[in-house]
């Protein structure tokens, strides 16, 4: 089984150019290491991408998004908070291993729930959506107060895709063998084979709106540790050009920020996020770059705690 042989990017600095761009080391140029460990959240890129099953491209998009992230404020006035009053530090990016993420996964997950501790918040940006699972660490998963929301256009839940049950068409299969039907919910899907939609349909997966997204969060009990996993084409394909496999009928900005506004209203504990899926070789204009770097703003402001608690 082949699998890409992809390097990490070079650490980007100013004047070094990034495909047709310029751009920074860090998202906001908030890189700095010599901080405290228990930062307000943290950032860490993901460039890892298997066998792509139709656009390839996801392993670049972390350092894009940090580049795209210079065009936009640290300000959110949807929700009133700066960025820059906080501390949220870029880690950079994950040393992948030198072997294919699958045959290391167990490896590469027990460093990623250490790394996690140094933040009360991490937001992954990736990255295909198998990276996922690295996300995903052992203890949270053993916990029975644990939950993954995936918001996604596709299943996902294939047992394998052409052979290989950790593609990004079948991860979501290996997550819920891993968490169960009780503590996943996958939203915004609209494209799977039939065999993927009656066993969601069978299991209860799916939530069909954004307000059930949110009946769903409110159902959780207090205290319950979240990670919630944004493929970025949950979203229209024509917000979102530059990804993998663009869908129509998607959801609205309008519709993701209902269900972030709900995540920060509720007693759930988001402990980590994921941004996945963006294309940089497919994205002609730089608009889904954009929109991917304000969607990580607004996650981060959404999801992390505004006092150290």
């Amino acid at each position: 089984m082949k699998y890409f042989d992809y390097t990490p990017p070079r650490p980007l600095s100013p004047k070094i150019p990034v495909g047709p761009f310029e751009g920074t080391e860090a998202y906001w140029a908030f890189r700095d290491l010599t901080k405290p460990l228990a930062a307000q959240a943290q950032i860490i890129g993901f460039p890892y991408e298997g066998r792509a099953s139709f656009r390839p491209g996801a392993y670049k998009a972390p350092d894009y998004i940090r580049y795209f992230s210079t065009s936009i404020e640290t300000y959110s006035p949807r929700q009133d908070i700066d960025l820059a009053d906080y501390l949220v530090v870029d880690r950079g990016n994950y040393p992948l291993p030198k072997r294919p993420l699958p045959e290391v996964l167990d490896e590469v997950r027990r460093d990623i729930q250490q790394r996690k501790q140094r933040a009360y918040f991490t937001l992954f940006l990736g990255g295909d959506h198998t990276s996922t699972l690295a996300f995903l660490g052992p203890d949270e998963v053993a916990s029975s107060t644990f939950y993954l929301l995936v918001l996604d256009a596709h299943t996902d839940l294939r047992d394998h895709y052409e052979g290989d049950p950790y593609s990004h068409a079948a991860w979501a299969r290996r997550a819920l063998e891993w968490l169960g039907p009780d503590r996943m919910r996958l939203a915004g899907v609209r494209s799977g084979t039939r065999a993927e939609f009656t066993l969601g349909h069978n299991l209860g997966l799916f939530l069909d709106s954004p307000e059930a997204v949110v009946q769903w969060i409110q159902s959780l009990p207090r205290g319950a540790g979240l990670h919630v996993s944004l493929d970025i084409d949950v979203l229209d394909l024509s917000l979102v050009p530059g990804t993998g496999n663009p869908e129509p009928l998607g959801w609205t900005l309008r519709d993701l920020c209902t269900v972030f506004r709900a995540l920060r209203q509720s007693p759930v504990l988001v402990r980590s996020a994921d941004l996945v899926e963006y294309s940089p070789p497919y994205d002609a204009t730089g608009s889904t770059g954009i929109l991917a770097a304000w969607l990580a703003r607004e996650m981060l402001l959404a999801f992390m705690p505004l006092s150290a608690e």
